[in-house]
């Protein structure tokens, strides 16, 4: 086993020469078999990390870069150097699959996005922005913010904007009270209000209105609003927190999550992502980086 990996994982040098490590050259046909029945490249690192196989001396942790490399790692069909592992059928088997799943991650993808692109808007001014692709560049997709006033783009992968999103979603699944909305100033109408509203009318068409039963009945129809909307906020966050507790966390975003919990998106600055949830709050993504255009 060693400290730092040199050499594909699977082999060990003895003697000057590279030859199989038989342990690990077992974890590898584990994989290319795991793979070809199904199993994702995150299921399976997850079940090595929780068998504890060690990687290297330093970590037993693996992810799906680690299974990635391995699958793609056309040293285990034997060369000159290295000793076979993996027998050529079984090999191209995987590179297939592997290339037909990413094939069909991208259109999943590219699908999802244009299902959300007409709830993303500008974090600099709240106008709508649309999506544009340019094959040329390292970062092929763009949003761009439609007032013209305003001029603010940003470029950020579709693969890092979901997963981005997804983030949010599952912070809100994990903790509920993230749907809890502020007191809101929203006017909202109720029969008292009609009623104080009536009053104030009926006082204004005397010959000497009083001021002061004008005041009084203002005070009033301000406290029955405040109080109206903290209640129609109260029972839309719980019914919203209701529906997160039977929401499961996902490795992938959950397009029906979203639109339950979504009223729009912004993008700001370096890709920051905030999600505002149909209870008046706003849920936030750390800046991951992605570059605004010039």
């Amino acid at each position: 086993m060693k400290k730092t990996r040199f050499i594909p994982f699977g082999y060990t040098v003895k003697n000057g020469k590279t030859v199989i490590e038989k342990d690990e050259a077992a974890v590898v046909r584990r994989i290319f078999e795991a793979y070809l029945q199904g199993d994702s490249l995150k299921d399976i690192a997850d079940v090595l990390t929780a068998m504890k196989i060690p990687y290297t001396e330093k970590t037993a942790v693996w992810d799906k870069a680690r299974i990635a490399r391995i699958i793609d790692n056309a040293r285990y069909t034997g060369d000159d150097e290295y000793e076979l592992i993996i027998d050529t059928e079984t090999y191209e088997q995987a590179s297939q699959l592997k290339s037909s799943r990413q094939i069909q991650q991208l259109q999943k993808e590219s699908k999802d996005v244009l299902e959300i692109k007409k709830y993303i808007r500008c974090g600099q001014c709240g106008s709508l922005m649309l999506r544009r692709t340019k094959n040329a560049l390292k970062i092929r997709e763009s949003w761009h913010c439609t007032n013209p006033e305003c001029g603010f783009s940003i470029r950020i992968p579709d693969k890092q904007l979901l997963e981005n999103i997804n983030i949010l979603v599952n912070r809100i699944i994990t903790n509920e009270h993230l749907l809890t909305p502020t007191a809101t100033q929203a006017p909202i109408q109720s029969r008292v209000v009609n009623e104080l509203n009536n009053d104030i009318s009926r006082e204004l068409e005397r010959d000497a209105p009083c001021e002061e039963y004008i005041i009084e009945k203002t005070i009033e129809i301000a406290q029955e609003l405040y109080r109206c909307s903290n209640n129609q906020n109260s029972i839309i966050a719980a019914i919203a927190k209701k529906r997160v507790r039977m929401m499961k966390h996902q490795d992938e975003l959950n397009l029906g999550y979203l639109m339950e919990l979504m009223e729009y998106i912004t993008l700001d600055s370096y890709g920051k992502v905030t999600l505002h949830t149909k209870t008046g709050t706003e849920v936030e993504s750390q800046d991951n980086g992605s570059r605004q255009d010039p």
